[in-house]
């Protein structure tokens, strides 16, 4: 089965690549642009030829391709060392001999399996592929310069007993085998963390020895810093100027160089698409610009994917620190960059479905639904971000306390915003109005046009916009007018004192009888109500009530005139008039009140009561003008 797997992704990988070769040749042809096209075949053959090649079984690691390397003991793990150093050995050999994408592969392969050697639980994910190999090419040139050790003195064996050793140091060394306790390499013997840390120091410190043991390449790292892709043969890397090939930060300069270029081109590239999808998207509803949008952020992260996984990790193999500064940066664009595209994402599909016919533009549900959208966004913003800072080796838990601590710190500076923000989503949730609403709030009145999550925008009768924040509309009385199921006509009428009670009757009965017939008045057996409300300090008052079946305030307006008017000619026609408030003076020669009134009053006191003094008679200054109205005192019985 194993060998007939194989025959199967070996016939397809022909295929394939068959099949590209025949058409890059076709199009070579019609085009006639044979040195740009052979660039682009070459790229696209190392692209499907590395991803046949993770696909496909890893063939000389031993006998059995898919047999691990044994770490069973630290003798067994030695020896797997020494065994995969060979197989790196002959195959690098042969890559130099036959510059090949097959031979490439094959190399990239078996140098690849020898990370399985060393623990690297404490290696951040993002740098793992890249300090394991380096771990390899620097114990290589550290174990060729110290003595050999004789396999008896490493423990391992048919005898060996897993709990008896814990850890092995090669002598005279700080190099250890340690077994790992827990984890996917849990009771594998593999060179420790420590180690894997040290080996840079260790290896800067031995390199100048003179080696002691066989080998073909006795400074492996040397060959890691010039080993390319056939993109960049080692024909024309060979003649690169010295000056170039210096050290930088681990890595050569010349490809250093190449990988700015890159990174160049990859910004140019974006900020060239960025200027289309600006213009396309300014003439394009909401839909439509998010959506040309969105493609800035995708195309920048397979951009930056795709020239690191091909170009730069494949072909130029950067190494050293400058090749874990370029595996952060990639992994932080990549973070960015889905960060930035989720982001949109996801108001795409909010805008998607509120450009529905069933939901209103300006609704609750569309604001709710935008709303969303923004928590959502963030939390898969936060999501994101964890994975990209556990890809660095930035602990989650570290991560979310940071949050927790940043979080708490920028609400206690910015403790309106986030009042307004929690205030805005009691809004939402209550719904005391909604878009197109006329409201009353604090002391103004006036139509919404906007509800945001941290203000709300409302139209005033003058014309003017306020913004009232959230917070502040959450804690005041608010009385949504649009929301009643009719309108209340109340009004007291004002009737002159000198309507006579005859003339009372007959209006209160026709003012009932008129606004009841009025089609747009609710009628119950309470309603509508005229009733003779109270004496006035100037007029004689009516209560007038009604329900207009109405929701519309225009209309109710409309309605309201209609009964004003009737009211006005049934007062007229009832011979009374309406009140206005003033004041009658009385002006008359007044004496006070006459002694001979008080004499029945004056018998009823008790003989013990002491005299009392005649009342003194008043005396007023005789008016000039006559009195206007009601009875003198004399005329008084």
């Amino acid at each position: 089965m194993d060998a007939l797997w194989l025959a199967y992704w070996l016939a397809l990988k022909g295929m394939v690549m068959e099949l590209v070769e025949q058409t890059l040749d076709f199009v070579r042809r019609i085009l006639c642009r044979r040195f740009v096209l052979a660039a682009v075949r070459d790229v696209v053959r190392c692209a499907l030829t590395c991803a046949f090649a993770f696909a496909t079984p890893a063939f000389g690691q031993s006998d059995n391709p898919l047999k691990p390397l044994d770490t069973s003991s630290p003798r067994a793990t030695i020896q797997s060392f020494w065994k995969q150093s060979t197989r790196v050995e002959q195959s690098l050999t042969s890559y130099r001999q036959e510059q090949t994408f097959e031979q490439y592969v094959n190399c990239v392969r078996v140098f690849s399996a020898s990370r399985d050697l060393f623990d690297l639980s404490e290696t951040p994910r993002a740098y793992r592929l890249r300090i394991g190999g380096a771990s390899f090419s620097y114990l290589h040139d550290i174990l060729v310069r110290l003595p050999p050790v004789e396999r008896t003195e490493i423990p391992g064996g048919p005898d060996f007993e897993p709990e008896e050793v814990e850890t092995w140091r090669f002598p005279d060394t700080e190099i250890v085998v340690r077994r790992v306790n827990e984890g996917p390499d849990q009771g594998k013997y593999l060179f420790s963390a420590d180690t894997v840390r040290s080996l840079p120091e260790f290896h800067a410190r031995i390199i100048h020895l003179p080696a002691l043991r066989t080998t073909a390449y006795p400074k492996s790292r040397q060959e890691v810093y010039r080993f390319t892709g056939p993109l960049f043969p080692f024909a024309l890397t060979d003649r690169i100027p010295q000056s170039l090939r210096v050290n930088v930060f681990g890595t050569p300069l010349w490809k250093v160089m190449i990988t700015m270029v890159i990174a160049a081109i990859i910004g140019c590239v974006t900020l060239l698409w960025l200027r289309p999808v600006k213009r396309l998207a300014s003439n394009l509803g909401a839909v439509g610009q998010l959506a040309c949008q969105v493609s800035v952020p995708i195309l920048l992260a397979v951009l930056i994917y795709v020239s690191y996984e091909f170009i730069i990790a494949l072909q130029l193999n950067v190494s050293g620190d400058f090749a874990l500064l370029v595996s952060s940066l990639v992994t932080i664009g990549i973070t960015v960059s889905s960060m930035w595209a989720a982001w949109l994402i996801v108001h795409l599909l909010v805008e998607t479905i509120v450009a529905l016919p069933s939901i209103p533009e300006q609704s609750y549900d569309a604001h709710l639904l935008r709303l969303v959208a923004r928590v959502v966004g963030v939390l898969v913003g936060v999501a994101i971000l964890l994975w990209g800072a556990n890809e660095l080796g930035i602990p989650a838990a570290g991560v979310l306390a940071g949050l927790g601590v940043g979080g708490f710190a920028l609400a206690l500076a910015a403790q309106s915003t986030v009042e307004n923000l929690f205030g805005g989503v009691s809004i939402f949730a209550d719904r005391p109005f909604r878009v197109g609403d006329f409201i009353h709030y604090g002391n103004a009145d006036g139509i919404v046009e906007a509800i945001g999550p941290r203000s709300t925008r409302i139209r005033g009768l003058d014309g003017t916009l306020t913004t009232v924040p959230n917070a502040d509309l959450s804690k005041i009385h608010i009385t949504n007018y649009s929301m009643r199921d009719k309108c209340f006509f109340h009004h007291i009428l004002n009737v002159r004192y000198e309507t006579t009670p005859a003339q009372f009757e007959w209006l209160l009965r026709e003012l009932r009888r008129r606004v009841a017939a009025h089609p747009m008045v609710e009628e119950t057996t309470d309603m509508p109500r005229v009733r003779l409300l109270r004496f006035g300090s100037s007029s004689i008052d009516i209560d007038v009530r009604a329900y207009v079946l109405t929701t519309r305030f225009p209309e109710f307006l409309s309605v309201q005139e209609e009964l004003l008017l009737d009211i006005i000619k049934v007062i007229d026609e009832a011979g009374s008039g309406f009140a206005f408030p003033s004041m009658t003076a009385y002006l008359n020669n007044d004496s006070g009140i006459r002694s001979d009134r008080l004499t029945p009053f004056l018998a009823m006191d008790t003989p013990s009561s002491p005299k009392r003094a005649s009342p003194k008679t008043d005396r007023t200054i005789d008016a000039e003008h006559p009195t206007q109205e009601g009875p003198s005192v004399e005329d008084l019985p």
